[in-house]
């Protein structure tokens, strides 16, 4: 009966910090200042509004990004026109932290790469317990979508839950058209 009760226990607490850990869809990202590469500072709330962002804690030493990173650049290569942004945040340590550079110059990772050696991010605000741990954030800074580890096809879960928050073609190609009017009336004058 001890050992019944003392199991129930230890699985009401894991629960309860699964939970806890939990962002439901809806709710504020969370902002946060933390350097890129090259020591330049981005602030989340800065570069929400133009289209999804998605948030990506990882590390050079974790098999799962490996795994994972190669989708993510896809999805960015096909979307950036359209507003979609990458943020990759690395929890590679001091130790490990000298690997970031090359580790993402190997991948072709050419999505915003920040650094988050002291983990303050992603342990204390978005509340990481491993790697990698996406989110992705529309166009007011709400969480749409979390995922934990990498499972094939998340990709597509992503590019799902994304779409409307991109911007659209004819957006894009209304505003040259409009551009190219112009350009010819004033040849025409």
């Amino acid at each position: 009966m001890r050992k019944l009760a003392t199991l129930s226990l230890i699985l009401v607490f894991i629960i309860s910090s699964l939970t806890m850990a939990q962002f439901k869809e809806g709710q504020k990202a969370p902002d946060f200042t933390l350097p890129d590469l090259d020591g330049n500072y981005v602030t989340l709330s800065e570069i929400v509004g133009d289209g999804p962002v998605y948030i990506n804690f990882w590390a050079t030493w974790c098999g799962p990004c490996k795994k994972e990173i190669p989708h993510l650049i896809e999805l960015y290569h096909e979307y950036q026109d359209r507003g979609f942004k990458v943020l990759a945040i690395s929890t590679d340590n001091a130790r490990t932290a000298g690997k970031v550079r090359a580790f993402v110059k190997d991948r072709g990772m050419d999505f915003t790469i920040l650094l988050d050696s002291s983990k303050e991010v992603f342990g204390r605000k978005y509340k990481g317990r491993g790697i990698p741990y996406g989110f992705l954030i529309d166009n007011d800074g709400n969480i749409v979508y979390s995922a934990r580890g990498f499972m094939p096809g998340l990709d597509k879960i992503i590019e799902e839950k994304m779409m409307p928050y991109l911007q659209s073609d004819s957006e894009e190609s209304g505003s040259e058209a409009e551009g190219e009017e112009i350009e010819g009336e004033s040849e025409e004058k």
